[in-house]
Formats: C-alpha cells, sequence, structure tokens
C-alpha cells in the first residue's frame, strides 16, 4: 500500500498554539480593550448624562471602528507578524531543535505549512474572536449591531495580518540567528525610504540643483515602504454617498504580494541547510548580497554623518568618508558571517567594492551622466511650475509660486535655467558692486509624459551674464502679477488695513497705522473697500507692483517707498466637523454636518511715489497729511535705519533694535543662511536666525 504525503501536522499545530499563546493573548487583549470594552464603557458612562440614545451612542461609536486601522491596525499587524514567525520557526535557529524537527516523519512541506498557519491562526483567530465580542457588545448595550463596520476592520486587519506576518516568514528563511530576524525584517520593511534619503544627502552635493527624487521613484519607494504605506492610504470617509474605507486597493495588492512571498518562502525551506542554524545568513547564494549591501549602507550612512559632524566641506573630504565607512562596514559583516575577527583575507573584495565606488563618487562629482548640464528644450515643455524668491521690494511678490503654459514665459524660465547652469560652471562676477541673492525651484512637464525638477540658489552680480535672464525673468510684469495674486483678494470680507513706515516729518520717525483703531466700525467697510479700489486701480495701470533685481539699482530706489500696506481679509473654509467624547479617546467624524471658520490672509505691498490712486484714497482718509507722509526707498542711507526697517518688516518692533554685526568686506550682513546673505541682528528679543532673516544691503 502507497504511503501519503501529509502537508500538515495535528499535533504541531496543537503545540505551537499552546505553546506560544502569550503571542496570540496579548493580541487579542489589545484588540478587546480598543473594541468591545471600550464600547460598553462609552455607552455605560455616556448614558447618564448625554442625551442621545443607547443606539446612537452605538452607531457613533461604530463610526469610529476602522480608524483604528490607520495607526494602531497598522503597527500591530507590523509587531505582532515578526512576533509570531519568530516563534513559530524558533527551531530553525538552534542546532538540536533544527535536528531534532526535521528527523519527524514529516516533509519540508508538512513543516513550513504546519507553522505557517499555526502563526496566521494566532493572529486571524482573535480578530475572529474581537470581531464577534464587538458585535455582541454593541447588541447588548442597545440591542444595535453594526454589521457592516466591524467586518471592514475585521477584513482590513486580517489583510495586513498575512501581508507582515508571511514577509516576516520569508526573512526568516534566510538567516539562521533568532536576533537577526527582527533585525532583517525592520530592515527590509524600511530600506527603500532609508536608501532613498541616502541617496538624497549624497546627491545634493556632487549634483548641482539636485531637487530630490522624481515623482515616480517616490511612488515607488512608498509602495516599497508598506508600514508607511499603509498608514497614508488607509482612511475612512464619508464622501456624502455612505462611509467608505480607501485604500482598499492596496490591501488587496498587499495581500496577493504576501502570499507570494509565503510560497517564495515555501521554496527556500526546502532547499535550506539545517546546520545553517545559528548563522547571521543561512543561504549561502544571499550572503554575498549581504556583506555588500552592508558595506554601502553603511558607506552611505555613517559616511554622510561622519561628514557632517566634522564638517568637511571638500568634496574629497566627503569621498573620503564614504570609502572609510565602506571599508569598514565590509569588514564588519564578514565577521558577522564567517563569526570570526580572522577576515582580512577578503581584502581582495574590499579593494574591487571601494574602487567601484571612488569610480560613481567621480562620476558623480564629474557629471558623468550630464545631470547638472540637462535643460530641455522649450518646444518639449508642456508646463512648469515655479517656486522661488529675488527681486525687490520686500512685500509678498518677493517670493512666488505658480504653474503656467505660457510659451514665452516658459522661455524665459528656461533662460534663466541656463544661465544658472552657466555662471556655477564659470562664475562670473560682473563689473563688481553690490550682488543679491536668487532662488528657483522648477519643475518640468515634458512633453513625454515625465517631470523634470531642479532647485538653484546663486548670487547675481551687476554686468554679469547672469544679470540680463534673471532681470527678464524675475521683473517681468506677469510673473509680478502672478506672484502679488491679487485677484486672490476678496473685496466682500476685508477686515483691516496696516501701514508700516509712514514717515513723520516733524519728530523725524518712522510711524504705524492701523485702520481699525481709528475709523469708526460704521465707516471701516467704505474706507476698506476705497483702498482695495485705489490699489487694484494702480496695479492694473502698472503703477504699483513692478519688481527690481537689485536692492541698490536707481530705479528701485527711486520708484519705490519705504512704507508697506498690507491688507487683510478672511476667508470661510469647510472643515470636517469632529464629535470628540472628553472621557473617551475617541475622535468621530460627522462629515454630515459642515462647520466654518474664518481663516485670515493678508497681502503686503510696497507703496510707490506714482500710485496716485492710492495715495489720494489715504489722503482723503486721513492717513496721510502734512505732517505725515511717503518717505523715498532712497533717502534711507543710514545703515541702523535701513537694518530697522528689514527688523520691523519681520514682524519686531524697531526700537529693540539694540546693534548689527557687518562683514566690512562684503556690500552684505554677515553671510549664512538658506536664503543667501544675511545679516545678523540684535534685538531686544534677542538675535535673528540666519532662516529668518532677510538679506539688506549697508552699502
Amino acid at each position: 500500500m502507497k504511503s501519503g504525503t501529509s502537508f500538515f501536522n495535528c499535533t504541531l499545530f496543537k503545540k505551537n498554539l499552546t505553546r506560544y499563546w502569550p503571542i496570540w493573548a496579548l493580541y487579542a487583549l489589545v484588540w478587546i480593550y480598543a473594541m468591545p470594552v471600550r464600547c460598553i464603557t462609552i455607552v455605560s458612562r455616556n448614558q447618564a448624562w448625554m442625551g442621545e440614545t443607547p443606539i446612537k451612542q452605538v452607531q457613533a461609536f461604530a463610526n469610529g471602528i476602522p480608524d483604528l486601522l490607520e495607526g494602531l491596525g497598522v503597527f500591530m499587524a507590523f509587531t505582532s507578524g515578526v512576533l509570531a514567525a519568530m516563534a513559530v520557526f524558533s527551531y530553525l535557529y538552534n542546532n538540536r531543535a533544527a535536528g531534532m524537527v526535521h528527523s519527524l516523519p514529516v516533509s519540508r512541506e508538512g513543516l513550513f505549512l504546519t507553522n505557517y498557519l499555526s502563526g496566521l491562526v494566532c493572529l486571524i483567530g482573535p480578530n475572529v474572536l474581537v470581531w464577534l465580542l464587538t458585535l455582541g457588545a454593541e447588541s447588548l448595550c442597545s440591542g444595535y449591531m453594526d454589521l457592516y463596520t466591524v467586518s471592514v476592520w475585521f477584513a482590513a486587519q486580517s489583510a495586513m495580518c498575512i501581508f507582515f506576518y508571511s514577509f516576516a516568514v520569508f526573512c526568516a528563511m534566510f538567516t539562521g540567528h533568532l536576533l537577526a530576524l527582527p533585525a532583517f525584517y525592520g530592515i527590509l520593511n524600511f530600506l527603500a525610504a532609508f536608501l532613498m534619503l541616502l541617496f538624497d544627502v549624497l546627491f545634493e552635493p556632487f549634483l548641482y540643483g539636485y531637487a530630490g527624487m522624481t515623482s515616480t521613484a517616490e511612488e515607488t519607494v512608498l509602495w516599497l515602504t508598506p508600514f508607511v504605506h499603509m498608514i497614508e492610504e488607509l482612511r475612512w470617509t464619508n464622501p456624502g454617498t455612505g462611509y467608505r474605507l480607501l485604500g482598499v486597493a492596496e490591501l488587496v495588492i498587499y495581500t496577493a504580494v504576501g502570499l507570494v512571498f509565503a510560497a517564495l518562502a515555501l521554496l527556500v525551506y526546502r532547499k535550506r541547510h539545517i546546520e545553517s542554524a545559528g548563522d547571521v545568513v543561512a543561504v549561502a547564494v544571499v550572503r554575498p548580497v549581504f556583506k555588500y549591501g552592508v558595506a554601502l549602507c553603511s558607506g552611505l550612512s555613517f559616511g554622510y554623518w561622519l561628514h557632517a559632524m566634522f564638517g568637511f566641506e571638500a568634496p574629497f573630504g566627503l569621498m573620503g568618508s564614504l570609502l572609510l565607512w565602506t571599508f569598514i562596514g565590509y569588514f564588519a559583516a564578514e565577521m558577522l558571517l564567517k563569526k570570526s575577527f580572522r577576515v582580512w583575507k577578503a581584502w581582495r573584495g574590499c579593494a574591487v567594492l571601494l574602487v567601484l565606488v571612488a569610480v560613481g563618487l567621480g562620476a558623480l562629482r564629474g557629471d558623468a551622466f550630464g545631470f547638472v548640464t540637462r535643460v530641455p528644450a522649450a518646444n518639449k515643455v508642456e508646463s512648469v511650475v515655479v517656486d522661488g524668491m529675488g527681486s525687490y521690494p520686500y512685500d509678498v511678490g518677493r517670493s512666488f509660486e505658480f504653474e503656467t503654459q505660457d510659451a514665452a514665459l516658459i522661455e524665459k524660465v528656461i533662460a534663466l535655467h541656463r544661465g544658472i547652469v552657466a555662471q556655477h560652471k564659470n562664475p562670473d562676477s560682473g563689473e563688481g558692486g553690490a550682488s543679491d541673492y536668487i532662488r528657483l525651484h522648477v519643475t518640468y512637464v515634458l512633453s513625454n509624459g515625465t517631470t523634470l525638477r531642479r532647485d538653484y540658489g546663486t548670487t547675481v552680480w551687476p554686468g554679469s551674464k547672469l544679470e540680463q535672464v534673471a532681470r527678464d525673468f524675475y521683473c517681468d510684469a506677469q510673473v509680478a502679477q502672478m506672484s502679488y495674486g491679487m485677484d486672490d483678494i476678496d473685496p466682500t470680507r476685508l477686515t483691516n488695513v496696516e501701514i508700516g513706515s509712514l514717515w513723520n516729518t516733524k519728530e523725524k520717525k518712522n510711524e504705524y497705522y492701523d485702520l481699525t483703531e481709528n475709523i469708526p466700525v460704521e465707516e471701516r467697510q467704505t474706507a476698506l473697500l476705497a483702498i482695495y479700489d485705489a490699489l487694484m486701480a494702480d496695479f492694473k495701470q502698472g503703477k504699483l507692483g513692478k519688481r527690481y533685481l537689485f536692492d541698490l539699482e536707481e530705479e528701485r530706489q527711486l520708484n519705490t517707498c519705504t512704507t508697506d500696506l498690507t491688507i487683510y481679509w478672511n476667508e470661510p473654509y469647510r472643515v470636517e466637523a469632529t464629535g470628540v467624547d472628553s472621557s473617551i479617546t475617541r475622535i468621530e467624524r460627522v462629515e454630515a454636518a459642515t462647520s466654518y471658520y474664518n481663516a485670515t490672509h493678508g497681502k503686503s505691498i510696497t507703496l510707490t511715489p506714482n500710485a496716485e490712486n492710492t495715495i489720494r484714497v489715504l489722503t482723503e482718509l486721513g492717513i496721510l497729511d502734512e505732517d505725515t507722509t511717503l518717505r523715498l526707498y532712497r533717502e534711507i542711507v543710514d545703515e541702523e535705519e535701513r537694518a530697522k526697517l528689514i527688523y520691523g518688516s519681520m514682524g519686531h518692533d524697531p526700537e529693540e533694535l539694540t546693534s548689527i554685526n557687518l562683514d566690512p568686506n562684503s556690500a552684505y550682513g554677515i553671510i549664512g543662511g538658506a536664503d543667501g546673505p544675511t545679516a545678523i541682528i540684535r534685538g531686544g528679543n534677542g538675535d535673528i536666525s540666519a532662516s529668518e532673516a532677510v538679506p539688506y544691503p549697508v552699502g
């Protein structure tokens, strides 16, 4: 009689469930407290003082159940999955246990499937129990059961458990050390995101203009980081047609991938050597991958960290640091694999790796791939998104962010792009004088569907080759119009106008004006509308909003004032109403209800001597008179007064300014900060950091 092959062993299955009961018991306990116990607690606490019926309270509780998936659910599946895999396959990490188990009259397939299913039951079984207990708790409290929401939680949580547990089992097949399993599991779950971060910090100092990975690469990395992806995608929402769970497609894909991991784990298990128990890497073919992977990750991470710690400014300092830690990582991995400190005979592999790393870094530094010099042709660009900072005066128009498909404007962006790259390759200080800093982040959408992103920050000098293309873009009337965005203002919801640096001719000092403090309530809206209409008229006539490339150029000084007018308005925006129980950690989403809050917006506009309409209205309102006037920017010749003007534009009291630290060898203050040259201004509230300060000339 032929003997059959068994693919499941009931005795081993029962032993796993009884031996490793703390895993599924703890997992179940957490969910029992989070769902059925919390349901009973909410109703019992609230029924004494809330007017809602128990059924409505249970319905509100049930509507929040799937919200647990995006936080607690992902975390529980992630941690419990690896714990279950460590438990049921722990015999693989001990020589005696491995030998004993594999001497049983059970096939490799039978051992794998029995252990795999017993671990999976430790996770899915508690889900079933919690599902039943939650429905029972709802029925006990109100006689009503929300089968839909509890079932959504059960299906999604079980899907996540299948993926994370199967992936942990897959990792378990490649190691012979118990502690190596959670290490491999955690590293591989976040490896893609970690490598993207490492490449970002590595490419930035070598590739001028590097602005991070493409959106396609970022999306791929997100998929390869399931823990983060599930947290971001799982959302319990109500678009108006009823509650539904977002991210179901992702869950289905991850569940299918988890089953593929389980099948691959079985294939590896069938070929795994029992003698590998105790080895960090149990599969011979994976050992080189482990060794060189550890070496490269060590070089990139610790190498960059060492470079940042000691602040090596020269590129070879970073290259040397990367090579040093690649060397250390290589032999550290070799020691783990050989379980010995006698690993120096493997120097040939290390030498080859170091040469390859050096060649790669040299290629990056020399731009062998043409990254730095790549500028798209205008006829291949469909649209461009521009985010930048530059030009004067210091008002809302200095920073901008917009998207355009205008061919003429795209050509100006490309010309500026070429000019910045050319200046980087062949620095040009022009005719000297006071330079200025410009920043440009550009994203091209090309006709082939791909995108190209660059991020630049550079100095432009008067008379340099970069000056004209920078002026053509930063001082373009269309760019200025989009930068100010005056059409964003809602004239029906104006709230206030503030004016800074009005010049008092008698006391020889700047004054501040607040319309709400000086105009009666009954006249306020009329005054606000008058100022708004005047501003819009001056913008339309080109008397406001003109931009200048350099702060000290003659046109800028003669055609702008020191006075900034800030106009405020508010807008209602719809927010998702939430009900929060004061004693229970529960957020109940109620999208059927609508709640409005006013968001206040403001735009600062530097006035000009040509703004006839605005000046006329300000005079009619008594804001401007013989004693209170506008002053040209050119009239500020005192360094301290100029510093106070900038200090005040940052929201501080100019009178608190106590000292200015200047660099006598530069037309600017002390250099520092991401936005270019900055002054260190000391006020009553302390020093302004480089990132807060605004560049200002002192010559």
